[in-house]
């Protein structure tokens, strides 16, 4: 299981994934940090294509900037082409809630959510509801720990808790290191399973 306290926000590593379906290279998913006092800017960057018999089967892009003060998310912008379906999303917090505008309108969502983007935070498992930062909205998770498993990763093979997700939008496992750290993912989406293979 995690730490009860996992890695602060506000001391993260940068995260690089590589994407692979069927075990061929079809992208990335990366996370950038930077700090300054309390105050956490989040960048996420996923850039992932999926081709059958040289069709594009699937193709998802999404870029976001999130900043978070004193672990409390207090502004997003993102834009995201969802097969062809282009989505922009901003949101800001507005006294005990955040508001967020997107393709569904106006939405008023609780204040100290996390959002779909928070996969690097392990605080996410337990979670009941997250920000949409792709539609714009508020949406339910579901989160299992199914046990430990031994990750590869750049630095070495380490142990991880692994926990069985399940979202309105993309389902899968996520695990996290002893520390918290996101150390790998799979990611079902549309009837396909990607795996998250940490680069760096």
């Amino acid at each position: 299981p995690l730490p009860a306290h996992p890695a602060r926000a506000g001391d993260p590593r940068d995260l690089r994934f590589r994407a692979f379906h069927k075990g061929v290279p079809v992208g990335e998913h990366t996370v950038a940090f930077r700090t300054d006092g309390e105050r956490l800017t989040v960048t996420t960057h996923i850039d992932i294509v999926i081709k059958v018999l040289f069709f594009t089967a699937f193709r998802f892009k999404h870029d976001a900037e999130e900043i978070w003060d004193s672990g409390r998310l207090v502004s997003v912008t993102s834009t995201t082409d969802d097969d062809g379906t282009l989505l922009r999303v901003t949101g800001a917090a507005a006294g005990d809630g955040f508001r967020i505008l997107g393709a569904d309108g106006p939405f008023l969502a609780a204040a100290h959510l996390m959002t779909t983007n928070t996969l690097w935070n392990s605080r996410l498992v337990r979670e009941s509801k997250m920000i949409d930062v792709q539609y714009g909205n508020e949406v339910g998770l579901v989160a299992k720990l199914l046990g430990e498993e031994q990750v590869a990763t750049p630095h070495g093979t380490v142990s991880a808790a692994r926990y069985q997700i399940i979202t309105p939008h993309y389902a899968g496992s996520l695990f996290y290191d002893s520390a918290g750290r996101w150390v790998k993912g799979l990611i079902e989406k549309r009837g396909e399973i990607l795996e998250y293979a940490l680069a760096s």
